[in-house]
């Protein structure tokens, strides 16, 4: 038989051929198989096909038929003709509206060249859908803390599985939130069941940071198919997180105007919180109050130890530590302690049960006399910052208004007030008029002092004539600083004895002008911070001046 139209139609050639088959000889198809084997129809994405190839030594008519596992056919799957070579064709195991059923199945091969007898080939292959079953799966605890302490360090994972092939696969991996992949903690074929444990490490051997951990188990054959079964789990080394409810959120501290502070917060772990203690010098520990256990509330109180109502505020610094639910050597649970990941709650309560108390305060820049126009810097010091601070320059200046006061309060209770004398004052000249200041605090107590005085003198004047004077109200010994007292007109030596607060005497200088003191006593020794009194004697005129040393 001679083939001259290779593109006519299969069927037509196919009962030709047919009609004068004989038995094949061998040699015409060779290399048959299928990819993958065995494969499993099950629209899960995995192995959903197999591709049957095999290879023709010439030319010749194929028929490609799918058989069961007694080699009858039962669907043609392709027909004609294809030229020598290697040649492969897809089936997705679909028959008659469905998915064969699971078994083993062959790919029959007929071959019909031009010349040459027949010859015919078969391939088994295995159509697998179902995945080896989890028959059980126990991961437990449900939380651990892979910190070392000997209890709760690692989590135990045990599966039964329906392993019937030797390739059946079993994997073991845990996922993190994100269902990423932490550690691959098992991999093995043919095990149908095992008890392993996860330490927490991750992939690199370092422990996981806390959080929640999926422990995933899935059996998979050689099909693809898969089985899968897991836990949700807490690794959880981290004590309660902790907080308190501040009186004032934007200065970030309890004030109270009692001399027993009423305590109140919150605390926050996965595993529930326990227990919470409070401590002043985190020696002794109290336990104090606490609501439901997943984000408790504390709630304690702490009482002044030196506070005198009415006359001295007292600092308290207060501790606060937690305990989880978290299983750990001592039975208790993590704590908040300096080692732990989470710090132990710090924070200070003010007993504030007395006013305002004023400290000193002095005319800045080294002369107290201004003439109209001119800016008055006064720096007042108080116990405590945070006072509503205010000035009074009616005595000072006819014009005065209110709201030309300036107050910047800075660290350590010192306020710097500026006040601009109006050109239109009356009160000139004025010598050693008052300036009041007011302090207020945060619960309406206030007190008001006569700090300091000034002298105006008419635009142009250069100060009385002859009189002493000192280079500056207040200076920092430790920074470099000094006071010079000058003589005005007097020629002689002048004696200068300096006085503390209390009247004690400190130091007596003896020059002519100017005469310099840098902040030492007698002794030699520095002074301490405050305000000193410096008497000047000039022949027979003395005079007495104030002066602040600041450290």
């Amino acid at each position: 038989m001679c083939r001259t139209n290779p593109a006519r139609p299969a069927t037509a050639v196919l009962v030709l051929v047919w009609a004068l088959a004989v038995p094949a000889a061998g040699g015409l198809i060779s290399d048959v198989g299928a990819i993958p084997n065995p494969f499993s129809p099950n629209a899960d994405g995995v192995f959903d096909s197999t591709a049957v190839y095999y290879s023709l030594s010439e030319q010749a008519a194929i028929v490609l038929s799918v058989a069961d596992s007694a080699g009858i056919g039962f669907l043609t799957l392709w027909s004609g003709w294809e030229d020598e070579g290697t040649h492969g064709h897809w089936w997705d195991g679909w028959f008659e509206d469905s998915f064969v059923a699971d078994g083993e199945y062959q790919f029959l091969i007929k071959a019909i060249p031009e010349f040459g007898p027949i010859e015919e080939a078969a391939f088994s292959f295995v159509v697998d859908t179902e995945a080896p079953p989890l028959l059980d799966v126990e991961v437990a605890p449900s939380r651990f803390s892979p910190n070392g302490d000997g209890v709760g360090d690692s989590l135990m994972i045990r599966f039964e599985a329906g392993i019937s092939e030797p390739s059946d696969q079993v994997l073991v991996t845990v996922l993190d939130e994100d269902v990423e992949p932490v550690r691959l903690v098992y991999s093995a074929t043919g095990v149908a069941s095992a008890i392993l444990f996860w330490n927490g490490a991750d992939e690199e051997g370092a422990v996981a940071s806390d959080g929640f951990f999926f422990v995933k188990v899935e059996t998979r054959d050689a099909a693809g198919n898969a089985d899968w079964s897991g836990a949700l789990v807490d690794l959880d080394t981290s004590p309660p997180v902790l907080g308190v409810d501040y009186t004032d959120t934007t200065a970030m501290e309890i004030r109270v105007n009692s001399s027993v502070a009423e305590l109140t917060g919150w605390a926050y772990d996965r595993a529930g919180v326990v227990s919470v203690e409070m401590s002043i010098d985190q020696e002794e520990w109290t336990e104090v109050a606490v609501g439901r256990p997943d984000t408790a509330t504390w709630a304690g109180s702490v009482a002044c130890t030196s506070c005198i109502p009415g006359e001295l505020d007292e600092v308290l610094q207060v501790f606060v530590r937690g305990y989880d639910g978290t299983p750990t050597a001592d039975g208790r649970g993590h704590v908040n302690g300096p080692d732990a990941s989470v710090p132990i709650l710090s924070f200070d309560v003010i007993f504030d049960v007395a006013p305002p108390e004023h400290v000193s305060s002095v005319v800045s820049g080294g002369d107290d006399s201004f003439e109209p126009g001119e800016t008055v810097t006064v720096t007042s010091m108080w116990d405590d910052i945070g006072y509503d601070v205010t000035a009074d320059f009616s005595q000072v200046d006819s014009e005065f208004d209110p709201a030309g006061v300036g107050v910047s309060g800075s660290t350590g209770g010192y306020y710097t007030i500026t006040y601009e004398i109006s050109e239109a004052n009356s009160f000139v000249p004025v010598v050693d008029a008052p300036v009041f200041i007011t302090a207020a605090d945060d619960f309406e107590r206030q007190v008001t002092v006569e700090a300091v005085t000034v002298t105006v003198l008419p635009a142009g004047s250069d100060g009385p004539t002859g009189a002493v004077a000192i280079s500056a109200n207040s200076f920092e010994p430790l920074a470099g600083g000094k006071v010079d007292i000058t003589l005005g007109s007097y020629e002689g030596t002048g004696t200068v004895r300096v006085y503390n607060m209390a009247g004690t005497h400190v130091r007596t200088l003896e020059s002519g002008s100017p005469i310099s003191w840098y902040g030492d006593n007698d002794a030699g020794d520095s002074v301490a911070s405050g305000v000193y009194f410096l008497r000047i004697q000039t022949g027979e005129s003395e005079s007495i001046k104030k002066v602040a040393v600041i450290r």
